[in-house]
């Protein structure tokens, strides 16, 4: 990983913190480990993913996404209480002179992310059934916020990962967002 990609991956992991923490300081501990399992395991295993198909692959931040989240957040923080969270703040860059040829792969490139969300949440949620105060405080709103992220970038939407994976596989598509929908009900 280079000096900017991991520049690029903090400068977005804080956005999202705030966000998450609705701009409250005292919040951001119990907050960090749902954003870093939630956004940096989601864009690490797109990375993976690619860099497995033999891409080259690298996280790029979106300023313009990331102003957008912040002006959001802060308006809507201010009009009702709750920061409204935009997080499209910025994404995995694949470069290959065949990549758009290959649907299948780019298809996978782009489950990968909402199904390491899955995994987390999954594993996040059942764990928190055996601990309880901070920890289990902590582990719900990991499970939370990653079953959550899952949903929303699964929405069949350019440039949302949903989109991709129904281009590739309406299946694959309709089975992925079908269980992150089930999970969050349960959340």
């Amino acid at each position: 990983m280079n000096p900017r990609e991991v520049e690029d991956l903090l400068v977005s992991f804080l956005t999202l913190l705030l966000l998450f923490s609705n701009f409250e300081i005292r919040s951001m501990p119990l907050v960090a480990p749902a954003v870093v399992t939630a956004f940096v395991f989601h864009e690490l295993a797109h990375r993976w993913a690619a860099e497995r198909y033999g891409y080259r692959a690298f996280y790029r931040r979106w300023d313009t996404g990331i102003v957008i989240a912040l002006l959001l957040g802060l308006i809507t923080k201010i009009l009702t209480g709750n920061a409204w969270i935009f997080a499209a703040l910025g994404a995995v860059h694949i470069s290959a002179p065949y990549m758009l040829a290959d649907r299948e792969a780019f298809g996978k490139i782009a489950l990968a992310g909402p199904l390491a969300n899955i995994v987390v949440g999954v594993a996040a949620l059942g764990s928190s059934h055996f601990v309880s105060g901070v920890v289990g405080d902590i582990l719900s709103l990991v499970a939370g916020v990653n079953l959550w992220l899952a949903f929303f970038n699964l929405w069949p939407i350019p440039p949302l990962d949903g989109y991709k994976v129904l281009r590739w596989s309406p299946a694959y598509w309709a089975i992925s967002v079908g269980v992150a929908y089930s999970l969050n009900l349960i959340v």
